[in-house]
């Protein structure tokens, strides 16, 4: 009994050993790919800023690092026991291949609790800097006040309310548009039941009502076409992203927008995502650890082409999936779940038949 936790406590720490390895070294490639592709950053907002911008991304980053650092880890560590004839050696004590990879698999589950972890805490606060960095950048002359409903902002002498906003069909639903004199006195209103966004800072209203303050009059209008100070893209810039809310408000904010009629598939697609997303390390492990056993000729080269193609191929199909799901193709559950599903099914597969 003493011999197997020393095994374990052996394979864990190589396990580990690697899977930091993998992390660290990547992660510094995103952040030097990611600095030098932002060098106007630097420019515009100055070079503390700019930092700031580079390493506040770095929970984004690392959260979809994890699942291919965890990769590497399992097959990396199961491929050098096998070169070292040392998993030969432990199958003779009579201890399986399954029993061997304990280690691996109880450290791909503490992976998935530290992606939980990045998703649920240090990614909104981080993506937030990094939104406030860009909002420099931007350098947005209206001021507009945003959430991922209502919006409101002040054009010159206007104040102007919406109460509520989808920027994917680029409409708004009971817009106001209040007029104010240099003396800050109102002089008109503007009430729309709703209005699109039909050329760049061109809005069309439907169903308004149309009020002169000074002269105390009003009138119906069917369509009006006013010129705002802001568009769609000042908007959306301007809303607060997924990635910059936890999950229980992401998820309270979507039954809210689909209380008013809103379609929240985009919402729902990366509120799943993101969780199962953090499954994937438990996943990779699974397969990584029959490819990593299956080592022929003890090929080094074997362990990084079989990496790099199975990385690449889940990414597509994980891709391919959340694109249906935010189209409205397939619902937002099945698509984030069925790829990390599809992959885990083979992993149990593989791993079945592999020799113990």
């Amino acid at each position: 009994m003493v011999k197997v936790k020393i095994l374990d406590r052996y394979v864990f720490v190589e396990a580990f050993k690697y899977f930091l390895l993998s992390l660290l070294t990547f992660l510094v490639l995103f952040v030097i790919i990611d600095f030098v592709s932002n060098v106007d950053t630097f420019s515009k907002v100055g070079f503390k800023e700019g930092l700031i911008y580079v390493f506040a991304r770095v929970p984004l980053y690392a959260s979809r690092i994890v699942p291919i650092a965890m990769l590497v880890s399992t097959m990396v560590t199961l491929s050098s026991f096998s070169s070292t004839s040392e998993l030969t050696a432990v199958k003779s004590l009579g201890i399986s291949v399954y029993r061997f990879t304990v280690p691996i698999l109880v450290l791909s589950v503490l992976v998935s609790v530290f992606a939980l972890f990045l998703q649920e805490f240090a990614i909104p606060k981080s993506m937030k800097l990094a939104k406030s960095v860009e909002y420099k950048i931007k350098e947005n002359k209206v001021k507009i006040h945003a959430t991922l409903s209502s919006v409101w902002f002040k054009d010159g002498n206007r104040f102007v309310y919406m109460e509520s906003f989808n920027p994917f069909n680029r409409e708004a639903k009971r817009i106001s548009i209040f007029s104010l004199s240099k003396s800050f006195l109102p002089v008109g209103r503007i009430d729309a039941l709703k209005g699109k966004n039909v050329k760049d800072k061109e809005w069309l209203l439907e169903d308004c009502i149309v009020r002169d303050l000074k002269n105390m009059t009003f009138k119906k209008v069917k369509e009006k076409k006013v010129f705002l100070g802001v568009g769609v893209k000042e908007i959306k810039y301007s809303q607060p992203e997924p990635e910059t809310m936890e999950l229980l408000k992401l998820y309270i904010v979507a039954r809210q927008m689909a209380r008013l009629g809103y379609n929240v598939s985009n919402m729902l697609v990366d509120l799943y995502s993101r969780l199962s997303l953090s499954l994937l390390p438990i996943v990779v492990a699974v397969i990584g650890i029959p490819l990593g056993m299956y080592n022929p000729r003890n090929k080094r080269g074997y362990t990084v082409v079989i990496a790099a193609l199975l990385i690449v191929s889940m990414w597509i199909t994980i891709s391919f999936f959340l694109s249906l799901g935010k189209s409205g193709v397939l619902p937002p559950f099945y698509a984030a779940f069925a790829p990390v599903l599809l992959f885990f099914s083979i992993g149990l597969i593989l791993l079945a038949r592999a020799e113990t």
